[in-house]
Parts: C-alpha cells; structure tokens; sequence
C-alpha cells in the first residue's frame, strides 16, 4: 500500500527506559548501533539480509515481493535493521513504553509523518534512501496487523559516516514531540490499557506470548 494514500499521519515510538532523558533520546530509534561507527554498512546489511532470504526459504513470511518488505519482517521478529518501528495507535505505544522490565520514567516520541511519504518508496533501493521516511508497511503478518505498525527508513550519512539520528535531523525534528511517562504511572497504565484490550495477548497473537501474557495476568512468580 503506497505511504502516500494516508493523509494527516500521526505516529508513536517508545525510547529504551531511562531515569532522565538526554540530547540522544531520539536517537535510540536507529536500532541498529553499529561496532564499526565509522564505516558504510550498506554492503554489510545487504549480505545479511541475502543470508536471512535463504536461510529463512522455507519461512512463509520470508516469501516477501521486495527487498523493503523483506526488511519490514527481518526488524519485526528481531533482527538489526535501518528501520525503525512505530505504532499509529497510541495506546500500543503506551503499552510497549510502559511494559519494559527496566526502572524509571518511560519516554513516548510522537512524529508528524506526513511530509516524510513518499510514493513509490517499494519500488525503490531502500539502501539509496537520501532522506529518511516514513511508510505504512503491508498487513500481511499478525503482529503488524495488530500492532497498528508503521515504519521509518533512516538514511546513511556518507559524510558523518553514521545514520542521521531523529533529533538532530533537521527535516524531521520540527516534527518530533517527546512525551514523558513517570515511573510510578507505569504499572497503572498496563492495568488500564488491559482493560482497554491492549496486552501482549492481544499485540504478540501466538502462543508464547499468550503464555507470558497469563503469567503477568495472574502474578505467577
């Protein structure tokens, strides 16, 4: 589905949980912290992603058209990626911001993402993007769908020799909103957004979730 065929996009990310935010909140967004900061990694990523399509053949979610859906479902099960996820809904956000076993406050980031689509973006290299972008991915896997996902590709500066963080980036900070949950909300959110039908029962739809899900439901140690 073209990114463009949505108007007036509002997302939500959640930060890694921390006790006070920094310069480089935004930043935690690009997941994928490189050992060797200082060299491209196109090459590298490409050879990775290559290796997943033929090691995963004989997943059914691995049979993707593109190389950016191909990417879309390496980031969605765990591996390293440009992209970086995101939620339309924002009490998905609120859920994974809240959930997360570390201390202190959490952090919600909201993005304008209307200006940051662009049509064609499928058909496209997503490792020649010169700007990053926002898209909407296909629903064409449980998670996404009931993730309400959403995806940002990040650009590879060449002259900084890294990826162009959120919060520096001058054609997407205007548009970014940090959101600040307190510690103490934390564990009284998870309990309203259960009764709101939003749980990793229902975001994680497969059994191993549905067994971590029973065991935080009726505090088993």
């Amino acid at each position: 589905m073209p990114a463009s065929s949505v108007s007036s996009t509002s997302l939500a990310a959640c930060a890694a949980v921390r006790t006070m935010p920094t310069s480089t909140s935004a930043c935690s967004c690009n997941r994928w912290i490189r050992s060797a900061m200082g060299l491209g990694t196109t090459e590298q990523e490409r050879m990775v992603l290559g290796q997943l399509s033929l090691l995963g053949a004989s997943f059914p979610e691995m049979q993707q058209p593109t190389e950016l859906d191909r990417l879309v479902v390496a980031q969605h099960f765990g591996l390293k990626t440009r992209l970086l996820d995101w939620t339309s809904n924002p009490l998905v956000v609120l859920w994974f911001a809240c959930q997360d076993r570390q201390t202190g406050d959490a952090f919600v980031y909201a993005l304008e993402a209307d200006t940051l689509q662009k049509e064609g973006l499928y058909s496209r290299d997503p490792f020649k993007v010169d700007v990053t972008r926002a898209f909407q991915p296909r629903l064409n896997n449980p998670r996404i769908l009931a993730q309400h996902g959403w995806f940002t590709l990040h650009r590879f500066s060449q002259r900084s020799k890294a990826f162009v963080p959120l919060d520096t980036n001058p054609t997407t900070v205007k548009h970014l909103t940090e959101i600040r949950i307190p510690a103490k909300r934390r564990s009284l959110i998870l309990d309203s957004l259960y009764r709101h039908g939003i749980s990793r029962r229902t975001l994680f739809p497969d059994t191993e979730c549905l067994c971590t899900f029973m065991s935080w439901r009726y505090k088993l140690a």
